[in-house]
């Protein structure tokens, strides 16, 4: 019998909240924390509709940690790339000052920051921050129109390193198979550093089971196309990696 191979390692399995308000986000909150998941991805995109109302979202977050103990994942989607928030000039650095407000207070476990929305040196001032508040940090990449390059995939996953994330995630649409396969390509590239490698739709959902250290997946309703549903992924991966 072949034995399995102990480095690769079963991915963690994330279950994104799109809700847009606070009841639907705590009832949502509590129906996750009944399923064999990981972590809880909480979409604020969906929700911020006005920078000012910070004392909101400690309210919210704290409420949130009531109903599980899983740890939550802070996502603020831009919608260039594929979220709810359109960044202007005028919001940038409200947007900034959002990201030292929820890491002062420590009001959750992880955060994504998307390379190429915020400035570099931003990001190397927030993810300094969050280390300094025992928060992890992902720099996080989208595209839903297409899947770049290999060689561009690489340097981008390599520019987040540099940037000191603690996971590198990339998450592209494929036009066909071979795009699939240009992503994997790239994602094994990388040795030696945690990260998230996405092809999304039903033709890349094999890269949901292999290759990320969390891969994501759907409860009501899902964030990004080709989301396995949280129960059916769960069987899966217990199936192939146990």
């Amino acid at each position: 019998m072949q034995k399995k191979d102990k480095n690769n390692k079963i991915p963690k399995i994330c279950v994104p909240i799109v809700e847009k308000n606070e009841k639907d986000i705590i009832k949502y909150v509590k129906d996750i924390n009944k399923l064999p998941v990981d972590i809880i991805e909480w979409r604020a995109d969906f929700y911020i509709d006005n920078f000012e109302k910070y004392d909101d979202i400690i309210e919210l977050s704290n409420e949130m940690k009531k109903y599980t103990n899983k740890p939550i994942l802070f996502t603020l989607r831009s919608s260039k790339e594929g979220g709810n928030i359109d960044i202007k000039y005028n919001t940038y650095k409200n947007i900034i000052d959002l990201y030292y407000f929820i890491i002062e207070n420590k009001c959750f476990d992880l955060i994504d920051l998307e390379l190429l929305t915020l400035k570099e040196y931003n990001i190397k001032k927030i993810i300094k921050s969050a280390h300094d508040n025992n928060i992890k940090a992902i720099i996080s990449n989208h595209d839903f129109k297409k899947t770049p390059s290999k060689k561009e995939i690489v340097s981008r996953i390599n520019k987040m390193i540099k940037l000191k994330c603690d996971i590198a995630k990339v998450a592209y649409i494929p036009k066909n198979k071979k795009d699939v396969i240009t992503l994997l390509d790239a994602s094994s590239e990388i040795k030696d550093f945690p990260i998230i490698a996405i092809s999304m739709g039903d033709i890349g959902i094999i890269s949901r089971i292999f290759g990320s250290v969390i891969t994501f997946a759907s409860a009501k309703r899902s964030s990004a196309p080709g989301q396995l549903e949280a129960m059916k992924l769960k069987y899966i991966l217990d199936t192939i990696y146990n």
